[in-house]
C-alpha cells in the first residue's frame, strides 16, 4: 500500500512536533524550577504564542491558525494577580484575512501561594474582522476570557508557562469562540 503525504497531513505532523517540543521544553523548565521558588510581587508581564482554533455559531468547520496573547498587571498578594490581556488570532487564505481579538481585564488565581498552577478569567470586548482586498468590516461585542496554566520557574523572576486559553464573543450576528494552547514567557 502506497501512502502519499498531503499538505494537510504534513501540517498536522508539524503541529504535533511543535506541541511535543513545547512539552519537552516545559518538562525541562519544571525540572530546573525546583531551585527557584515561586515569588509573586509587584509588576508582571507575559506573552505567549501557540495554536488557535476559531469557531462560530453557524460555521461548518473550525479554522486553525497561530494565536498569541499579551498580558500585564500587578500583584495583589501571593495568590491573586490583576491585569489586562489581549488575545489575537488571524488567518489569511486566498486574499481574505479573518481576525479575532479579545481584550479584557483579567484576574489570575493561584490556589497554592507557593505553586505555579493558576486559573484565569475576565470579561471584556471581542472583535471579529474580515478583510477582503482592502475592503474590511468588523463587529464588536461582549467577550469572555478563561484559561489555566503553570508557571515553571526557570530563574528568579522568569517562568516558562504552558497554557490553555478559551475566549468567546457575542455579536449581533452570532457568536465566535477560540481555543488556544501554547507556551508563554512570564516575567515577575
Amino acid at each position: 500500500m502506497h501512502r502519499s503525504i498531503t499538505v494537510g497531513s504534513f501540517v498536522g505532523l508539524a503541529k504535533r512536533a511543535v506541541v511535543a517540543l513545547a512539552l519537552v521544553v516545559s518538562a525541562n523548565a519544571f525540572a530546573q524550577a525546583q531551585g527557584h521558588p515561586q515569588t509573586r510581587e509587584g509588576f508582571w508581564i507575559g506573552f505567549g504564542f501557540g495554536y488557535g482554533s476559531l469557531g462560530c455559531e453557524d460555521c461548518d468547520d473550525r479554522s486553525n491558525s497561530i494565536a498569541a496573547f499579551l498580558r500585564m498587571g500587578g500583584t495583589l498578594n501571593k495568590q491573586w494577580l490583576l491585569g489586562g490581556e489581549i488575545e489575537a488570532w488571524s488567518k489569511e487564505e486566498n486574499g481574505v484575512t479573518l481576525s479575532y481579538t479579545n481584550v479584557a481585564p483579567v484576574v489570575l488565581f493561584y490556589p497554592s501561594p507557593t505553586g505555579g498552577f493558576f486559573l484565569k478569567g475576565g470579561l471584556g470586548v471581542a472583535t471579529v474582522e474580515l478583510d477582503f482586498g482592502g475592503v474590511s468590516g468588523d463587529e464588536s461585542g461582549a467577550g469572555i476570557l478563561l484559561g489555566f496554566g503553570y508557571d515553571g520557574r526557570v530563574a528568579r523572576s522568569f517562568s516558562l508557562t504552558p497554557y490553555f486559553n478559551m475566549s468567546a464573543g457575542n455579536f449581533d450576528g452570532g457568536n465566535a469562540n477560540m481555543f488556544q494552547f501554547g507556551l508563554s514567557f512570564t516575567f515577575h
